[in-house]
This record gives structure tokens, C-alpha cells and sequence, in this order.
């Protein structure tokens, strides 16, 4: 199949990887893939690295006509069968243009982020019309997806994100010597969480629960946080940083900074955290499950299709630091219970969330 994949995201983050995963994954299968996304976007520079044609096409709003215009001649140019995005807004380019260039391909959008705004207005309506079917990346999605958008419920299906389950393989890496490049103590309980540094993903809550669990416990705690602060919300950064000093609690508290070898560093921890106040999904968390590690996280929304309570790992109510605390606790004194956890999340992504599952529930909408 000819298949044009669109992300005109400026950002760096779970959704854009996802664009790009899918992109690949599909060219393995044999499909003729391009990325359809902003130039000089980071989305564009990473699918080019890694061999992913891209057209870097889309514009910002005020070149809105421009951007069909163009969009509309590639459409007539390449006869594709599957044009699939993973923003709503890409719509506004790619329905006129599809219709400009009077394409019957099938439209796919994959929604990964909630909405709390109704969009049933006639223009919303005429842009969703085009749409084969829409892809919720969790039920907390789909939900969300059927109270905003004139979609009908029939044409919303859950397709959860996937991962590379030999990239993310935990038999690949000697802990150790990992936790030594890291400078990480060997006796250390090491409790980690990967994301943006940026309000809601519970960074706060992260570190006051660290604070007592070093008040309260005798084990030697380390807590890493893997990540950076998004474009723009580098004051953020800063202030979380402030308040691992204001806990005295920098000499157990290490920022990695953005790290690529997220595999490498996640078969140094012992535990994973995942307090975010209110996520679509998750794909942190199941990185960390792939890597065989007991998980603790907010349980609400999209995480409450990962984490099974008392089997993968510990749900505990979002924005609650001490709740938290009692569960890394928890963890951290049972290590049969770690053991059990992390190899039981290991094969829920095997079965539920790897990318060659994403990429079979993909072509089986393309194709049908």
C-alpha cells in the first residue's frame, strides 16, 4: 500500500514516536511510507535519520492556503490509499486538500490526547465526515472522542501504541554495569520516572514521596528522573529542581537530562514511577513493564488500561505524595512481589502492546 502518514506537531514526545514507529514498522512490512509533517520540526530530522521519506509540508495556520494548495498537487501526484494523522488539526489541511485533489484514499485519525471542547459545529462536522474511522489510543480516549467530536461510535476503535519488544528487552543490559556508568551505589533502591519536566506528570509528588520514604525507611533510596522540561517550560524545570533542594534531597535525587538509550537506563532501576495526574495513556509505563520492572502510578485515565492492581504493579490515587510513598514502599520491601510484577508486565506488552500487535490492528482497518 501507499501510505501517507501525518504529524504536523512541533513537539518531541510520545505522539510524534509513535508516528514515527508506525512509519517504520510499516515500510519493514513492505508498504511505500512517506511522513507527511512540519519542516524543521524535531519529527522530521528523526524520520529522516532513520530513513523515513518525509515532506516536510505542513505550515502554520496564517499559511493555511498555501499549505492546501500544496498538499492538494502531492495528493494527485501520489496516488495514495491511506492517508492516516495523528493530529486533529492536520484535518484542516488534509480534508480540502483531499477533496481539491478529489482523492479516494481512506482517511485515518488516531487521537492521542483528550478534549474537553464539544466540536459539532458545521466545519468540525464536514472534517470528520471524511474520516474511515478514528483511533483512540485508550478507552479513556475513546470516551473522549465520542462526547467532543460528530463521530459515530462504530467508527471509534481502541488501538493502543506499541513498542519494539527487542529494543526494549531487559536480558540485553548488565545492571551493574549500567548503574556504574550512572554512578548509581550498587546497595541502592533505585526508583525512577521518565517524561517531559512538565506540570501534571507528577514530578512533585515524585520527589515528596521520596523525601519521606527516606525519613521512613533504612534502605538507601535513589530516585532518577529521566527527562527534560519541554520547549518553553523550562521555568518548570528549574522550579523542580528548587524543590529537590528545598527537601535537601539532592545528593539522592539525579536528573539525566534527555536520554535516547531510554532501555539502558530503565534495566538500572528497581522500581518504576509513574504519578501522572491524569495521562491519555502511557507509554512510559510500559517501556518500563517491558523491561520487566514492578510499576507504581496514578490509576485514572489511560493508565487504567495498563496496569492491572496487584498483578503488573500498584495503582494509587493521582496527587497523592504520601499514597505514593506507601506504595514505592511497598515494592521496595517485597522483592518476590517485584519479581512477579515485573515479569507479569512484561508479558501484558507482549501480548497487548507491542508494535508488531499496533501495526497488525493498523493494516487490518487500511486493508478492509
Amino acid at each position: 500500500m501507499k501510505i501517507l502518514q501525518s504529524c504536523g506537531s512541533r513537539s518531541w514526545g510520545g505522539l510524534e514516536m509513535q508516528a514515527l514507529l508506525i512509519s517504520k514498522e510499516l515500510r519493514k512490512r513492505g508498504h511505500d511510507v512517506s511522513l507527511l509533517c512540519r519542516p524543521r520540526s524535531t519529527i522530521l530530522k528523526e524520520a529522516y535519520a532513520a530513513g523515513v521519506p518525509t515532506i516536510g509540508m505542513i505550515g502554520d495556520d496564517n499559511q493555511a492556503f498555501g499549505t492546501i494548495k500544496d498538499l492538494s498537487k502531492l495528493l494527485k501526484n501520489y496516488k495514495f490509499d491511506v492517508v492516516h494523522t495523528h493530529l486533529s488539526h492536520d484535518l484542516w489541511s488534509l480534508v480540502p486538500a483531499m477533496k481539491l485533489a478529489s482523492s479516494d484514499a481512506k482517511l485515518f485519525l488516531t487521537k492521542h490526547m483528550a478534549s474537553g471542547v464539544k466540536k459539532t459545529d458545521p466545519l468540525h462536522r464536514f472534517l470528520y465526515a471524511r474520516l474511515q474511522g478514528t483511533f483512540a489510543i485508550s478507552n479513556y480516549i475513546k470516551t473522549s472522542v465520542l462526547n467532543t467530536v460528530p463521530v459515530s461510535e462504530s467508527t471509534v476503535h481502541v488501538i493502543p501504541p506499541g513498542i519494539s519488544l527487542e529494543d526494549y528487552d531487559a536480558s540485553r543490559y548488565v545492571k551493574s554495569e549500567v548503574r556504574r556508568e550512572l554512578d548509581v551505589g550498587e546497595n541502592a533502591v533505585v526508583v525512577g520516572m521518565v517524561g517531559r519536566i512538565t506540570p501534571g506528570k507528577g514530578h512533585e509528588e515524585f520527589f515528596r514521596a521520596g523525601r519521606m520514604l527516606i525519613e521512613s525507611s533504612e534502605r538507601e533510596f535513589l530516585f532518577l528522573v529521566i527527562g527534560t522540561a519541554s520547549y518553553g517550560e523550562e521555568s518548570f524545570g528549574v522550579k523542580m529542581k528548587a524543590l529537590v533542594d528545598e527537601l535537601d534531597m539532592s545528593g539522592v535525587v539525579r536528573f539525566t537530562g534527555y536520554r535516547k538509550d531510554i532501555p539502558r537506563v530503565l534495566s538500572a532501576l528497581d522500581i518504576f514511577a509513574f504519578p501522572s495526574h491524569e495521562e491519555s495513556f502511557g507509554l512510559a509505563l510500559i517501556e518500563a513493564m517491558a523491561m520487566n520492572l514492578p510499576v507504581v502510578a496514578s490509576g485514572n485515565a489511560g493508565v487504567l488500561d495498563i496496569v492491572v492492581e496487584g498483578e503488573t504493579g500498584l495503582l494509587v490515587p493521582p496527587k497523592d505524595h504520601v499514597a505514593l510513598a506507601d506504595g514505592m514502599l511497598k515494592l521496595a520491601s517485597d522483592p518476590k512481589a517485584c519479581l512477579e510484577f515485573g515479569n507479569a508486565g512484561r508479558g501484558r506488552v507482549e501480548k497487548l502492546f507491542s508494535a508488531k500487535t499496533l501495526i497488525n490492528n493498523l493494516e487490518n482497518y487500511y486493508l478492509n
